[in-house]
């Protein structure tokens, strides 16, 4: 008999959250399409990871978002996320302190709570 196959990711409500997360956007105050998917945007990505392609890259720290915008030159700005509660869907994928976020870029956009340029 065969094993069972392994989740790619365990996905959790915006109740599991344990406090804000942290997007790059390309500057402040940021705008919907700081917000949208690659999916969305019509952006090209690896099809074979279409969960992350249509959910929305953020940070569980800002550290971690700003030395990700340095390292690869994009945005201006990290904006903070407070997203405990709310009626979306998240996991933890990529690199350290990564997660992918699934929601409406509008329920995004309104969980902002402070959005800081970065050299």
């Amino acid at each position: 008999m065969s094993r069972e196959p392994a989740p790619l990711y365990l996905v959790f409500a915006g109740d599991a959250l344990d406090g804000f997360l942290y997007r790059i956007v390309e500057r402040c105050p940021p705008t919907l399409d700081d917000f949208c998917s690659y999916e969305v945007l019509g952006r090209p990505y690896n099809r074979r990871d279409f969960f992350r392609g249509i959910g929305v890259s953020m940070h569980v720290t800002r550290k971690r978002a700003v030395g990700i915008a340095r390292h690869f030159d994009v945005g201006h700005g990290v904006a903070g996320v407070d997203l405990r509660g709310s009626p979306i869907a998240w996991a933890r994928t990529g690199g350290r302190d990564h997660v992918t976020v699934w929601a409406p870029p509008e329920l995004l956009l309104r969980a902002v709570v402070q959005c800081d340029e970065h050299e």
